[in-house]
């Protein structure tokens, strides 16, 4: 699928909470609100073969659902950044000898080098679902954390809007009238979940992939 996705940070908590709180957007009204604890652990090869091909490997755990996938970054336009995006779920821990299309994909980039855990996420999500008739956006709101043990070393405020069935118009209409409704509350930010742990887990500084944990993606 292709993944529609605009990306404001909320400036303080109460900001967060009150976007958790609306109810309506642009004609668009709430029909499911839930929440939803993650881990978000990220791949790669020990040279960043995906990093460098604009592409990204992910293993999301919540709760007992697990599901890994793959996405390549297509643009950025209009403060949308749209990726190709194919998920897959996951029995949790059956990682070994699983050959799932996004396992694929990341394989063919990776070449004979081994995939492995960069670094992980915890994300806080509360995930707003608005329809109006066929068409339906999503919003989250997220807390995200970047964890070094059990120290926190980084954490942001996040709320992404998503286009599920919207058309490309509609999904902007929804998207300025989250920020009528918030005008200095949120900021735009063209930082992903990903490029905002690899920064957080000192990656970027670094230039090479982190000796992290002991979860491997292994094929064979």
């Amino acid at each position: 699928m292709i993944e529609q996705e605009a990306r404001f940070l909320a400036v303080e908590p109460s900001v967060h909470l009150a976007v958790a709180r609306v109810r309506a957007l642009d004609g668009f009204t709430l029909v499911t609100r839930r929440r939803e604890r993650q881990w978000n652990t990220y791949f790669d090869t020990p040279d960043l073969r995906l990093r460098r091909a604009g592409c990204v490997l992910k293993l999301r755990q919540a709760g007992r659902a697990c599901e890994v996938t793959f996405k390549r970054a297509l643009g950025y336009r209009r403060g949308v950044a749209t990726r190709l995006e194919l998920s897959a779920p996951l029995r949790a821990g059956a990682l070994r000898g699983r050959h799932p299309e996004p396992m694929k994909r990341a394989r063919a980039l990776a070449g004979s080098q081994p995939l492995r855990a960069a670094f992980t996420l915890f994300t806080d999500r509360r995930q707003l679902r608005f329809r109006r008739g066929a068409e339906c956006v999503e919003v989250d709101v997220d807390r995200v954390v970047y964890r070094a043990g059990r120290r926190v070393r980084a954490c942001r405020l996040e709320v992404e809007v998503e286009n599920l069935t919207a058309s490309s118009a509609t999904f902007h209409g929804v998207i300025r009238a989250l920020q009528r409704r918030f005008p200095k509350q949120l900021r735009r930010s063209s930082v992903s979940k990903y490029e905002y742990g690899f920064r957080a887990a000192g990656l970027a500084a670094s230039g090479r992939r982190s000796a992290t944990g002991r979860v491997s993606l292994a094929y064979r």
